[in-house]
């Protein structure tokens, strides 16, 4: 029964003892606040729906995501069709490409720059529930041949690139060299279908396909009421199995193998690589933010239980004077709702700050590249609120109960008798090296997680990629396709693949011409930032297994280049002019193939091939050299690679690459030194991304980086709660020991014995504690190593150095209160109240 005697009798208590309250409150509020963050940044990046207008969730609908190279794949524009027609498990389906647009100002008064563009069905705006604040939409005639190129820019680039100016809609932009007609204005904020800055119509053939090519388009769904996601996958795969007895040899890539999975729906906000690639590592974090909670539960139970035993007299007498037992349950429950009550207040104050700073960070994080997905963006929602308030009622009964329950069931009768607390009973020793151990083994698991996580980031961002970064520029080269197309023909090809070498060669040329520019090199993916690997074929070698053949990174790269990143030539010769032409392909390898796949390291003149799953091959392409090492890839993705590949990128001329320019001076002057040049040459060709390399390798971690932050976050928040955790339950622990002490000591048995026996005991603790701690955190180790490389140093350090400091903590937490017990003389400790 609920009465206000009792609340001001807890808190008159609680503030009798400022330290305490202090000490408990903030220990609670490190624990839920730790809880309300965690759940609201992994809510808000994964769990809740994405929900656009209405009550609906949003599902993405594609193909498989591809693990060994770590991207999401999509599926033809026919089987979206498919779907479309012949099922009822969509309410809404729409396809969508993301790109990028090479956009000018009004009456091309402005320089080109790039935006993240999203090509999407006509329906993308009414699919969202969200109408342009000026203009118009998409109309389905937008997708038709012949049809007026149209545009719908965001808010933000109609505020940045065209000054807010209402009479934009209806004028005519430059976008990737063409005219295009604005037709509308977003709102702000507004990014669907993940972070775009402009909206194109697709062409006809990715909305009204007449067959089934090799071409590929993502979806946006929504399900008919009553249909699940289970259900939709479901027919999926019974649809895939179908779609793979038809396709055509050419098209086995959809389906690969034995393979019956094609299309799935997933969870929109599920639907990102690095999401789905890290997915454990989210998993485990949340993993060990409950397991800090508990951490602080057994802290605030063990704190109110000291308090207990202090009491105990107190309670005798109570008890023997009548109390009825319900109301100093009651009693005891309101010191620990009052407790765990502020500390939640505080925690909710301490979780706004931190998410406040948490959007700053991810701000900072996609500074460069814009690619941060819109509903990235962390608040405490009316969940994370009730998150909070199931974490509160958890605590109080966890850390008001089991104190409650051991005051109620004491032998009273000897304290009332002797006026002691007595020797502890079996059971309450049992129960307290229990909470010793739980200690242990929680700390355990949050501290090497931690360690591990935010070691491995660092190694990863510092890692020795095998080239050098200092006063290197890199950016994105991405050449108009109106103004440098290609030819569908591949005989026809010749001049469209000269024009645009010609202009890569007579940047790199002009550059190379600057006073603080050395050398320049084009890559297709710069070392420290290509992943995933293809298997090839050595002639006269081929494994039986398609596995156990050799892999290996691929990339292009330019001629007379690769002095910009301090890689060199070590046998044979770098790429010539007439590379470019010769009908059989020359490629370089570089030293890890060499030495790991031929004999006596000597690759120079053999012949390699590109194979498939499906047994297909590629054409045999002679190996002319062997350069020097390096790692395409993180460090920290299982999907980089060690071994890497070269071809000449005059043979196929991409659209977009990468550059690097080994520069002198300053980073500013470099980057107008380029944009400068790039003017000179063509001022339809934009750069973007520009950054310093190292900022360029760190950009892959910067997510996992991220998530180290907060591990690291939970390490130290765990090492608090496990610091002061361990010496509270010791220090308890010994102090009901206090008589048995005195009885030893008066029976001869000397300081350094006493104290060995509580080491021993503590000792025994400690090996159950770690070892459970350690083992949970294998698994953990493990679930997280399948999708990132844990870094060996790391996982060394790790395992070692924290149960060390974790040792150290037990051994203080011991000898502090056993020395203290044992300055007092014998007697005094006999008779202790």
């Amino acid at each position: 029964m609920f009465s206000w005697i009792d609340v001001k009798f807890a808190l008159r208590l609680l503030l009798k003892k400022p330290v305490f309250t202090a000490t408990s409150v903030l220990i609670v509020a490190l624990g839920l606040a730790m809880t309300v963050f965690s759940w609201s940044l992994l809510n808000s990046l994964i769990f809740s729906p994405l929900k656009l207008g209405d009550a609906e969730p949003v599902y993405a609908l594609e193909g498989q995501f591809e693990a060994e190279h770590a991207f999401r794949t999509g599926a033809t524009p026919w089987d979206f069709d498919l779907l479309r027609k012949e099922t009822s498990l969509f309410a809404q389906i729409g396809v969508y490409l993301q790109g990028t647009a090479l956009i000018g100002g009004a009456n091309n008064q402005s320089a080109t720059r790039k935006f993240n563009a999203a090509y999407t069905e006509w329906n993308v705006f009414e699919f969202s529930r969200v109408q342009p604040i000026l203009g118009r939409g998409f109309h389905p005639d937008d997708h038709n041949e012949g049809a007026e190129p149209v545009i719908v820019l965001s808010y933000e680039v109609w505020q940045t690139l065209f000054n807010g100016d209402p009479k934009l809609v209806g004028q005519s932009i430059k976008s990737d060299a063409i005219s295009h007609k604005v037709i509308g204005v977003m709102p702000q904020g507004f990014a669907f279908p993940d972070n775009a800055q402009a909206w194109l119509p697709l062409d006809q053939q990715y909305v009204r396909p007449t067959v089934r090519e090799s071409i590929e388009v993502f979806g946006y769904a929504r399900l008919q009421p009553g249909i699940s996601a289970d259900e939709a996958n479901q027919h999926l795969d019974k649809m895939a199995v179908e779609i793979k007895a038809e396709l055509p040899d050419s098209m086995w890539w959809l389906i690969p193998g034995t393979s019956s999975k094609y299309m799935h729906v997933v969870p929109y906000k599920q639907a990102n690589a690095d999401v789905t690639h890290y997915y454990p590592v989210f998993v485990s974090m949340l993993i060990v933010v409950l397991l800090i909670l508990l951490l602080a539960c057994i802290n605030i139970g063990n704190l109110l239980l000291s308090r207990v035993n202090e009491r105990f007299k107190e309670v005798a007498i109570r008890i023997a004077l009548g109390a009825p037992s319900k109301r100093l349950v009651m009693q005891m429950l309101w010191e620990s709702i009052c407790i765990c009550v502020f500390g939640g207040v505080i925690a909710l104050l301490l979780a706004f700050s931190a998410l406040d700073y948490a959007n700053s960070a991810l701000d900072s994080m996609f500074a460069v590249n814009q690619q941060k997905p819109f509903w990235w963006q962390l608040q405490v929602d009316s969940s994370a609120v009730l998150v909070l308030l199931i974490s509160v009622i958890v605590m109080v009964a966890v850390t008001g109960f089991i104190p409650a329950w051991r005051a109620l069931h004491g032998d009273f009768n000897a304290v009332l008798r002797d006026g002691t607390r007595g020797a502890q009973g079996k059971k309450a020793s049992q129960a307290t090296k229990l909470l010793v151990v739980s200690e242990i083994l929680l700390s355990c698991v949050v501290l090497v997680m931690a360690f591990i996580l935010l070691s491995t980031s660092y190694f990863a961002g510092h890692a020795d990629y095998g080239v050098k970064v200092d006063k290197r520029l890199t950016a994105q080269l991405e050449l108009p396709p109106e103004l440098f197309p290609m030819n569908q023909d591949r005989a026809l090809r010749a001049p469209d693949l000269k024009k645009r070498s010609d202009f890569y060669y007579q940047l790199k040329d002009h550059l190379e011409k600057q006073d603080n520019v050395e050398t320049v090199i084009y890559m297709t993916q710069l070392p420290g930032r290509g992943e995933g690997t293809s298997h090839f074929e050595i002639e006269g070698r081929a494994a039986a297994v398609y596995e156990e053949n050799p892999y290996s990174n691929n990339e292009g790269v330019s001629r007379d280049s690769w002095t910009a990143l301090g890689m060199r030539v070590l046998q044979g010769r770098d790429y010539i002019a007439d590379d470019a032409t010769v009908e059989a392909e020359n490629i370089l390898v570089n030293d890890n193939i060499a030495r790991d796949f031929f004999p006596d390291g000597n690759a120079v003149g053999s012949r390699v091939r590109r194979i498939s799953m499906n047994g297909s091959t590629g054409d045999w392409r002679t190996i002319v050299g062997v350069v020097s090492n390096t790692y395409h890839g993180s460090t920290m993705k299982t999907t980089s690679a060690q071994y890497n590949t070269y071809h000449l990128i005059d043979r196929w001329a991409p659209t977009r690459v990468y550059l690097a320019m080994h520069y002198q001076g300053s980073f500013a002057e470099a980057q107008r030194t380029l944009q400068h040049s790039i003017n000179a040459i063509n001022p339809e060709v934009a750069a973007y991304h520009v950054q310093s390399y190292q900022s360029l390798i760190e950009e892959p971690n910067l997510l996992v980086s991220y998530l180290s932050k907060v591990f690291i976050l939970c390490g130290v928040v765990a090492a608090i709660l496990a610091a002061s955790g361990i010496y509270a339950v010791a220090a308890n622990s010994i102090i009901q020991k206090t008589q048995e002490i005195g009885v030893r000591r008066a029976l001869g048995a000397q300081d350094g014995q006493i104290v060995g026996l509580f080491l021993k005991q503590a000792g025994w603790q400690l090996l159950f504690g770690l070892a459970s701690g350690l083992g949970l955190a294998w698994l953990l180790i493990n679930a997280i190593s399948h999708s990132m490389l844990i870094n060996e140093l790391s996982l060394l350090l790790g395992t070692v150095l924290v149960p060390l400091i974790i040792a150290l903590t037990v051994i203080v937490a011991t000898l502090l209160p056993v020395t203290k017990a044992l300055r007092r003389e014998p007697a005094d400790a006999l008779h202790q109240e």
